[in-house]
């Protein structure tokens, strides 16, 4: 957050921070900051030669920042995801002096390929979410945006769905992120499923209203399913794939 984003967003970034109110109760889990960019047509491998660029002088640098590069896979343009953890806000006080000579790179070479860009802070909910990190390089990502009369019922059904899993010795399967920030479009929810790789999207496994009705029956499943459905104004989704050569997920 602090390198890359503060040099290849200088120009381009037009992100709009509006903060939401958390209501959360349970232990805070760790910020990740979250930038799309789209890339201009055609401009795809000059993007990704000037990321290459900007990762070796930063590395050469000893950089110790480490972020994930997102690929997305579906709907419309060339679009990249970079996803970076924080573990609270004071990182955003924080300067990185190792960056400063790869400055340039990223105003020349990475920069004049981006068409749009915009950046956003979510926070794990680390009680409705699986317990260690992943490393799978493929996930698919479930965005939802609530409504003003029953948002509060979104979270509350997760909660409760999580705690039958759990009772019939599930644990969970991926991740949940509240946005901190949002702009008009964006989402106040998003959920990550990972996967191995794509072949491992092929396996059927019990899903989460099926583990409901199973363990508590169908008029519970109906109850359940219906107060979920009431919070949405609307979702959707996409896969990512991990871009391994433009990406630092570890030091």
């Amino acid at each position: 957050m602090k390198t890359l984003l503060k040099y290849i967003l200088a120009i381009i970034l037009l992100g709009t921070i509006i903060p939401l109110a958390n209501g959360q109760n349970a232990p805070l889990g760790p910020l990740m900051s979250v930038t799309e960019f789209t890339v201009k047509p055609g401009h795809e491998m000059q993007f990704r030669e000037g990321i290459k660029a900007w990762k070796a002088c930063y590395i050469e640098n000893e950089g110790e920042w480490t972020w994930r590069l997102w690929s997305r896979q579906q709907g419309e343009g060339t679009v990249y995801v970079l996803a970076s953890d924080m573990p609270n806000w004071a990182e955003m006080d924080k300067t990185d002096e190792k960056a400063e000579d790869c400055r340039m790179l990223a105003m020349n070479m990475i920069n004049p390929h981006v068409e749009k860009a915009t950046n956003h802070m979510t926070r794990l909910l680390p009680e409705n979410s699986k317990t260690s990190p992943s490393t799978d390089e493929i996930i698919m990502v479930y965005f939802y945006k609530l409504n003003a009369t029953n948002a509060a019922k979104m979270m509350e059904v997760v909660k409760e769905v999580e705690g039958i899993r759990k009772k019939a010795g599930l644990e969970s399967t991926g991740y949940w992120y509240q946005w901190q920030t949002a702009g008009p479009e964006s989402p106040n929810y998003h959920y990550v499923l990972p996967y191995k790789d794509f072949a491992a999207m092929d396996i059927m496994q019990e899903g989460v209203w099926e583990t409901v009705e199973k363990n508590e029956g169908k008029a519970k499943k109906d109850e359940l399913q219906a107060a979920f459905r009431s919070s949405l104004d609307n979702r959707w989704s996409y896969i990512y794939k991990l871009d391994k050569e433009i990406s630092r997920p570890t030091k």
